[in-house]
């Protein structure tokens, strides 16, 4: 069954309003010449391979190839801002996408400090890697687990 012929089935039940925003994703895919890939959400579950809390235990990652678009979300940049981080896409090879960012002004036991962020998502594999730099300190914390996709959207 062509994909148009199954959202006219499904669309017999749906109402006016799904139905024109339907028939415009409808053409615009129909437009592109190859088939889009659908943006998607990983929401991961990390360990921690240290204790003072520099490592989320949650983080969810957003990755849009088409758009070249990623960003990630996890409770300490929730402290800071309500919405995600845009982060840049850096996609290393087919399998594996680079995550980097940088959050000012974290409360520490030493007043202030800044952390950078590098994180590396497997997406064949569903896991997430991630180590941080926190700046005027010795240790490297890090952490790493799985992933699953999961429908929350980056806005």
């Amino acid at each position: 069954m062509s994909d148009f012929v199954y959202v006219q089935k499904r669309a017999q039940a749906l109402p006016m309003k799904t139905l024109i925003k339907t028939a415009a994703v409808l053409g615009t895919l129909c437009a592109a010449t190859p088939v889009a890939a659908a943006p998607v959400t990983y929401d991961c579950t990390l360990q921690s391979y240290e204790k003072h809390g520099w490592i989320a235990s949650r983080v969810l990652v957003f990755v849009d190839h088409d758009e070249k678009v990623s960003g990630v979300m996890d409770g300490i940049i929730a402290s800071r801002q309500k919405t995600p981080m845009i982060v840049p896409y850096d996609q290393r090879s087919k399998q594996r996408l680079k995550l980097k960012w940088t959050l000012k002004n974290l409360g520490s036991s030493q007043g202030s400090t800044k952390v950078t962020y590098s994180a590396t998502m497997d997406e064949p594999r569903m896991k997430l890697s991630i180590s941080a730099r926190v700046h005027g300190a010795d240790n490297r914390p890090s952490g790493s687990g799985p992933c699953k996709r999961s429908d929350i959207k980056l806005n």
